[in-house]
């Protein structure tokens, strides 16, 4: 095509927030949430939070939930499940919000954080490289996933997180570190990876347990969360 203008700055921010916008709602036409299975415990039916509470406080959920959907209102904190788990399947649907001026780590954060500890990090990074083991899929700071499954902002996605906790003798020393699988958008990732590395930057923190909450972050992005539950595993 000839005689093309050249196009940068703001206008080119402003052609890229359209092209995905106008994908974006392509997309969330035909995507649908995934059925919980029999027996899985409902997180977030998208009606209320009732099952989640602000870390630390206690406070019930700030965060902004309508239609379906609840949106991390950053500067609120992070919130923990009411109930604490051990073995178990995760389901959680998140969207990225379009943070088309921002870079790396500052677009689109968030985390989901199993046991409270161990983090699988939530990030756009559709186009977008930042340091090693802290792309969207990583087991933070400790393992990329094996492959950039990310979609654009504004598409939502999907995580399925295996993990298995770690094991305590009768003083409380661990003996077998977490295991954590991860399906990203129906394409494994991490398969039963063993993490030695302890707790995770940013989790509760404090020893290693064997049961702790699901753990959202709130590391002020509009990210959005839709879909949750979790299937207990019976520990052998």
């Amino acid at each position: 095509m000839k005689n093309l203008p050249y196009i940068c700055g703001a206008t080119t921010l402003l052609l890229i927030s359209f092209t995905l916008v106008s994908g974006a709602e392509n997309a969330q036409k035909q995507l649908k949430p995934v059925k919980p299975p029999r027996g899985a415990i409902i997180l977030f039916n998208g009606k209320d939070t009732s099952q989640w509470e602000h870390l630390g406080s206690k406070k019930p959920v700030e965060w902004i939930v309508e239609k379906g959907i609840m949106e991390i209102k950053p500067g609120t904190g992070n919130i923990v499940t009411k109930n604490l788990f051990s073995d178990y399947k995760l389901h959680v649907e998140f969207m990225e919000p379009l943070m088309a001026d921002k870079w790396s780590q500052e677009r689109g954060n968030s985390g989901v954080y199993n046991l409270g500890q161990y983090e699988v990090q939530v990030l756009d990074s559709y186009n977008n490289p930042t340091y090693k083991a802290g792309s969207c899929g990583s087991i933070y700071l400790f393992k990329e996933p094996d492959k950039n499954m990310s979609k654009p902002p504004l598409e939502w996605q999907s995580y399925d997180i295996t993990f298995t906790a770690p094991r305590l003798d009768a003083a409380g020393k661990a003996v077998a570190n977490p295991r954590i699988t991860l399906v990203w958008n129906g394409e494994k990732v991490h398969d039963d990876v063993e993490v030695p590395c302890g707790p995770t930057t940013a989790s509760l923190g404090g020893p290693i347990t064997q049961q702790g909450p699901i753990m959202l972050q709130d590391h002020g992005c509009k990210v959005k969360y839709r879909n949750i539950w979790i299937q207990e595993i019976k520990s052998k």
